[in-house]
């Protein structure tokens, strides 16, 4: 896969916590999101995960569907993301 490239957009909600826009570029099918993150995530920390969520999306049969066959205990704070295509 190419690499992504990230434009990132922050607004200090009232709860303390950060809502992260955020759109991507140099991909055949952009996407763009949005991601609630704790003060004090880093700004790798959210780079990372949004990386992670893309890439996760070009299988997505299996990232649609993660939930229904998994067994295993389930990060709290994954579903703090929302993903769009262009």
């Amino acid at each position: 896969m190419s690499e992504i490239k990230l434009k990132l957009k922050s607004k200090k909600l009232q709860s303390g916590r950060f809502q992260i826009g955020f759109s991507t570029e140099g991909l055949v099918d952009g996407y763009y999101g949005y991601l609630l993150a704790e003060p004090q995530t880093s700004v790798t920390e959210v780079i990372e995960k949004i990386d992670r969520h893309i890439r996760a999306m070009t299988d997505s049969e299996k990232y649609l569907q993660r939930n229904l066959f998994s067994f295993g205990n389930r990060q709290n704070n994954s579903g703090r993301i929302l993903i769009f295509k262009k």
